[in-house]
C-alpha cells in the first residue's frame, strides 16, 4: 500500500504541474464538456477500455474544446486532426497486362454515402487511387467496388477508428476525480491537453498498417552484341524480404517508342522473374534500347528502367564502326 501511494502521489504531481504549465500555455476554456463525452470518459474510467478514451479526447478535439492534436501517423485508418485531412490508399488489379485503360471506383462509407472516381490502370493491370478522410468521416466499414470493362472486380474494404492509445493508469484516478466535481472542467481539459502534447499521453501505438517498401533491382548486360542474347533478372523485396507471386510487366522499346518485345509474368519464392530474348543479326547496331519493369505485390506499385546498347563487330554485314 505504501508503494501505491507513493506512486499516486507522483501521479499527482505530475498532473498538478500539467495543469499549472497547460494554464500558462493556453487561453481559459470557456466551452462545457457535453455530457455524452462525460459519459464515454466516465465508461473508460469504470471498464479501462483505451477505445472509450480515445473516442472522447477525439471529440473534444474535434469540437476544439481540448486544445491537444490528436493524430495517429502511422495507422492510416485513425481519423485525423479537427480541419486535417490523411489518404488512405486504395489498389487494385484487373487481372489483364498491357491495356492502359480505367477503373470506375466506388466507394461507400458507413452512412451509405457513396463516393466515385475514375482510376488509370498500368500496364502491369494494378491501379491505385487515394481515398481522402477527414476529421468527421464516418467511423466504421467502408466497402469498396470496381468496374473494369463491364466486369465487377472482388470487392475490397477497409475500417476507421479512432487512434488507440497509451495512458498512464494513474490519469483514470484523476479523471475520476474530475467526474465527482473536485477538480474543474478547465483545469482538467488543461492537463490532458499538457499530458497529449508532451507524448505522456500517446495515440496510434497499437496495431497499424505500414506503408510498403516495395524495392525492384533490374539487372542485365549494359552492351549486348547482335546475334547474341540479352537477359535480364528481376528482383522484388519488400521491407528486405523476398516477394513471391509479384506481377512483373517487361517492355522492351527504344528512345522512338518502337516497342519490340513484352514480357509478364510473376516472381518466385525468392522474388524474381526472369526474360531472355535473343537480338537479331540485322538489328541496328549502336542502339540504345530501354526496359520498363512494372512491378505490383497488389498494394504497392514501382517502375524501373534500365538501359543497354546494341552493338555489331566491324567487319559484319551492315555494321557501322565507331570512328
Amino acid at each position: 500500500m505504501r508503494l501505491q501511494s507513493v506512486i499516486l502521489v507522483l501521479a499527482v504531481i505530475v498532473m498538478m504541474f500539467a495543469v499549472s504549465s497547460a494554464c500558462t500555455m493556453h487561453l481559459a476554456y470557456a466551452e462545457e464538456i457535453p455530457n455524452s463525452i462525460k459519459n464515454k470518459i466516465s465508461s473508460w474510467v469504470s471498464n479501462q477500455r483505451a477505445d472509450d478514451f480515445s473516442d472522447a479526447m477525439t471529440s473534444l478535439s474535434n469540437l476544439e474544446i481540448l486544445k491537444a492534436k490528436i493524430t495517429s501517423k502511422q495507422n492510416i485508418y485513425s481519423l485525423p486532426n479537427y480541419g486535417e485531412t490523411t489518404f488512405i490508399k486504395i489498389s487494385g488489379k484487373t487481372g489483364e497486362h498491357g491495356e492502359a485503360k480505367y477503373v470506375s471506383l466506388a466507394v461507400v462509407d458507413p452512412d451509405g454515402a457513396k463516393s466515385e472516381y475514375t482510376i488509370p490502370v498500368l500496364e502491369s493491370g494494378t491501379y491505385y487511387t487515394m481515398i481522402p478522410l477527414t476529421h468527421n468521416s464516418p467511423k466504421g466499414t467502408y466497402t469498396i467496388t470496381a468496374q473494369y470493362e463491364g466486369k465487377r472486380l472482388p470487392e475490397s474494404y477497409f475500417y476507421v477508428e479512432y487512434p488507440n492509445a497509451i495512458i498512464p493508469s494513474w490519469v483514470a484516478r484523476v479523471a475520476k476525480w474530475w467526474l465527482e466535481e473536485k477538480i474543474t472542467d478547465e483545469d482538467f481539459l488543461a492537463g490532458i491537453s499538457y499530458l497529449i502534447n508532451n507524448k505522456i499521453i500517446r495515440f496510434g501505438a497499437g496495431d497499424t498498417i505500414q506503408e510498403s517498401a516495395l524495392n525492384v533491382s533490374v539487372d542485365g548486360q549494359k552492351a549486348v552484341r547482335r546475334g547474341t542474347a540479352q537477359n535480364i533478372s528481376v528482383h522484388v523485396t519488400d521491407a528486405g524480404s523476398p516477394v513471391d507471386g509479384a506481377t512483373v510487366f517487361v517492355r522492351v522499346e527504344d528512345y522512338g517508342e518502337d516497342v519490340f518485345e513484352e514480357f509478364n509474368g510473376f516472381t518466385d519464392s525468392r522474388g524474381e522473374y526472369s526474360v531472355s530474348w535473343e537480338i537479331s543479326e540485322d538489328f541496328p547496331n549502336l542502339k540504345t534500347l530501354l526496359v520498363y519493369v512494372d512491378v505490383t505485390d497488389g498494394l504497392s506499385s514501382i517502375t524501373k528502367v534500365f538501359t543497354f546498347e546494341v552493338y555489331c563487330l566491324c567487319g559484319e554485314p551492315n555494321c557501322k564502326c565507331r570512328t
